[in-house]
C-alpha cells in the first residue's frame, strides 16, 4: 500500500482514480519492439486519460504480468520505459506487483489524480459548442501509438484559459470516440472534413494501403489527442493557448441526440463512418 498526501484547494479532497490494462501483441509487440516502448505506452495511456479530465497525475501503481521467457534485463528495460513515462510529468511509481505466468506480457497501470476545477467529464457537450482536437489525426501505427506525449499540460493551460464542457482522449479514432462523447453528453454532431487536421502519416499510409488519407484520420485510433467541446466564443482564443501544439476547430454540437454527421465546405453531406481502432489482438 502507499499513502499520497492530497495538496490543498477547493477539491483537495476529490482523487481521480484511473487504471488501465496494456498487452503484449493488443497494444505493442514484443515480437518487434521494445520493451522499454511497452513500458512507456502502458504508462502514457493511462496518463493520456488524465489529461482528458485536464487532472494532474499524483501517483502510479503498476502491476506486471511477465512471461516465463522474461529475463532480468528485459524486466529492467521494461520498467526503465514505465520509470521515464512517468518521470516527464513529475508522477513517482509508488508501487506495485509482479507474477510470472505462461502467457504474454501484460502490464495494468493505475493513476492517482487531483484537480484544482470542476473535474471535466465527456458528457458536457452543449448544442452550439465547438468541436476542437488537439495535434493531427491519423496513421499512429507508423509509430506514434507508441510514442507519443500525453496532452497534460496542453489540458491544463485549455482549462485554465476557457471552460470546457466536455473532453476526453482519442484512443479509439474520431469516428468511434465522438459517437460516445455525443451519446454521453445527449447531442449531435457536425463535423466538417475540410477542417480535419490529417497527420503526414495518414497521407504515407494512404500511398501505402489506397485508403483516403480522411478515413485513416478517422479511424485509425491510438493518436492520444484531446477532443473536447467549448463555447464558440471561448474558442477563438484557442490560438493563443499553445502556439508549439495546433488546436483546431472541426465541427460544431448540434441538437439531433446520437447523430454524428460529415460535411464539407460546400455543404455535401455524407454517414458517419464505420470504424475505430479494435481492441481485438493480433499487434498494432
Amino acid at each position: 500500500m502507499a499513502a499520497v498526501t492530497l495538496p490543498g484547494g477547493e477539491f483537495s479532497n476529490l482523487a481521480l482514480l484511473k487504471i488501465d490494462q496494456a498487452l503484449d501483441q493488443v497494444h505493442f509487440d514484443l515480437r518487434c519492439h521494445r520493451p522499454a516502448a511497452a513500458g512507456k505506452k502502458a504508462v502514457n495511456r493511462c496518463l493520456s486519460d488524465c489529461a482528458a479530465m485536464a487532472c494532474v497525475p499524483m501517483a502510479i501503481l503498476i502491476s506486471v504480468a511477465l512471461p516465463q521467457t522474461a529475463d532480468t534485463a528485459m524486466m529492467q528495460e521494461l520498467f526503465d520505459g514505465c520509470q521515464a513515462a512517468a518521470a516527464a510529468f513529475n508522477c513517482p511509481i509508488v508501487g506495485g506487483d509482479t507474477a510470472i505466468w505462461d502467457q504474454r506480457l501484460a502490464v495494468t497501470v493505475a493513476a492517482l489524480g487531483v484537480t484544482a476545477h470542476v473535474p471535466i467529464r465527456r458528457s458536457g457537450a452543449k448544442v452550439g459548442d465547438a468541436l476542437c482536437v488537439t495535434g493531427k489525426l491519423g496513421g499512429s501505427i507508423l509509430g506514434r501509438h507508441l510514442d507519443f506525449i500525453p496532452r497534460i499540460d496542453l489540458a491544463q493551460r485549455l482549462a485554465a484559459a476557457m471552460n470546457i464542457h466536455a473532453m476526453m482522449d482519442l484512443s479509439d479514432g474520431l469516428a468511434m470516440d465522438l459517437p460516445r462523447m455525443m451519446t454521453a453528453s445527449g447531442t449531435g454532431a457536425c463535423v466538417n472534413t475540410a477542417w480535419l487536421p490529417i497527420h503526414p502519416d495518414a497521407l504515407q499510409l494512404h500511398q501505402r494501403d489506397g485508403k483516403p488519407a480522411l478515413h485513416h484520420a478517422l479511424c485509425d485510433g491510438e493518436d492520444y489527442e484531446l477532443l473536447f467541446a467549448v463555447d464558440s466564443d471561448d474558442a477563438r482564443q484557442l490560438a493563443n493557448v499553445d502556439p508549439e501544439i495546433p488546436v483546431t476547430i472541426i465541427g460544431r454540437v448540434t441538437a439531433a441526440p446520437d447523430e454524428c454527421v460529415l460535411t464539407d465546405d460546400h455543404g455535401q453531406a455524407q454517414a458517419w463512418p464505420k470504424g475505430g481502432w479494435e481492441y481485438t489482438g493480433g499487434g498494432t
